[in-house]
């Protein structure tokens, strides 16, 4: 049985980098302190968390990389905050590209509602 290429949009949705970010525990520690306090430096970051520097810069290196952080220079000082649009405008394109494929393939069910 052949099986069908994922079509390009699904692909560009289902960025791995993206999903990569929820799914390293690390990141997902760098994700909650950020919403809970804010924009935050390094320091700030690594206070809360038991990795060292090096590894939690890395960490918001890739994050940002993905865009699900952005990052302001003050100085010497990098500070990280959520990218709050950029992580909506991805989540929404997820959304729009699974629906139709979810129609699709599970008649049954519409967008998350019993037909």
């Amino acid at each position: 049985m052949a099986t069908n290429p994922i079509p390009p949009d699904l692909a560009e949705a289902l960025d791995a980098k993206f999903f990569q970010v929820f799914t390293e525990p690390v990141r997902h520690e760098i994700l909650k302190f950020l919403f809970t306090n804010g924009p935050s430096d390094v320091g700030a970051i690594e206070r809360h968390l038991p990795q060292d520097r090096s590894v939690i810069s890395r960490h918001l290196d890739r994050m940002s990389a993905a865009s699900v952080l952005k990052c302001e220079k003050q100085g010497r000082r990098r500070i990280y905050q959520i990218d709050g649009a950029a992580l909506l405008e991805q989540f929404e394109l997820i959304v729009a590209v699974l629906k139709p494929l979810i129609a699709k393939c599970c008649p049954e069910i519409c967008c998350g509602e019993k037909k």
